[in-house]
């Protein structure tokens, strides 16, 4: 996730965890997963490998927050996800994929 995202994130409240904090930052999807879980943290990425390992391995142990802008930039994602702030409150959303593109958002249990 961008820098100029996690920094947006930060200034509406967000508590915000990089790998690079907690040395994670070379770390596999699955190892991220089990951290996150451990912690109760969400994760919050542009990597729809989480989705998926979420459906398969993770439901409803994992919180999963996909963005997906057909952009992709740090512009594009912030407006995705202060549209989604809008309709849902992702600091609720618990042990569940949340699907947020620049028009929908779709929480999956």
């Amino acid at each position: 996730m961008p820098k100029l995202v996690m920094a947006w994130l930060r200034q509406k409240g967000f508590e915000i965890v990089l790998l690079s904090d907690v040395n994670l930052r070379r770390a596999s999807d699955v190892e991220i997963a089990l951290f996150a879980m451990q912690n109760g943290l969400a994760v919050l990425t542009q990597d729809i490998g989480f989705a998926k390992m979420y459906r398969t391995q993770y439901r409803r142990k994992l919180t999963v927050i996909l963005v997906n802008t057909k952009a992709g930039t740090a512009q594009s994602v912030i407006k995705a996800l202060d549209n989604a702030l809008l309709k849902v409150n992702l600091n609720a959303v618990q042990r569940q994929l949340v699907f947020i593109t620049e028009r929908k958002v779709r929480v999956f249990l």
